[in-house]
């Protein structure tokens, strides 16, 4: 049977989080490292990776899931997917902002500092927990590059 990859793309600083890998709508198992294979019969399957779920919130359920997916991913012999985060800058903001915060307990910032970090930071929420549910790229390797 062949072997279907799935590698998790990250830098160095990002923590290892818990995964879930579904194949066909089906749960297949929870990637805990970096990368994660599945021996499978060969066919096309729907692949996606989920970090996160529902939270309740009262008698509602907050989704606060992200995730990627790709369609019709033939196996026909070992097949590696990759994903990796699509929102590079929005990262870099917020990394920036983080460090110049843990330089702010040492050394008195101005007050606008603190403000314009609080905006940004529920903005940052906001459009984490409202809009984005696409956070990941899930790529196909082309054999040749395995």
């Amino acid at each position: 049977m062949p072997l279907l990859t799935i590698r998790h793309h990250r830098r160095f600083y990002e923590p290892r989080l818990p995964h879930l890998l579904f194949i066909d709508g089906l749960y297949a198992g929870t990637m805990q490292g970096d990368e994660a294979r599945i021996e499978v019969p060969r066919g096309s399957y729907d692949v996606k990776v989920q970090f996160g779920g529902l939270i309740p919130v009262g008698k509602r359920k907050l989704d606060l899931s992200v995730s990627a997916s790709l369609a019709a991913v033939s196996v026909q012999h070992d097949t590696v997917l990759i994903y990796r985060d699509r929102e590079r800058l929005w990262n870099l903001l917020f990394d920036i902002d983080l460090l110049v915060w843990v330089a702010s307990l040492f050394v008195k910032l101005p007050p606008i500092y603190h403000i314009l970090s609080d905006a940004f930071f529920v903005l940052w929420l906001l459009r984490l927990v409202l809009f984005r549910k696409r956070y990941y790229k899930l790529t196909l390797v082309p054999p040749e590059e395995k």
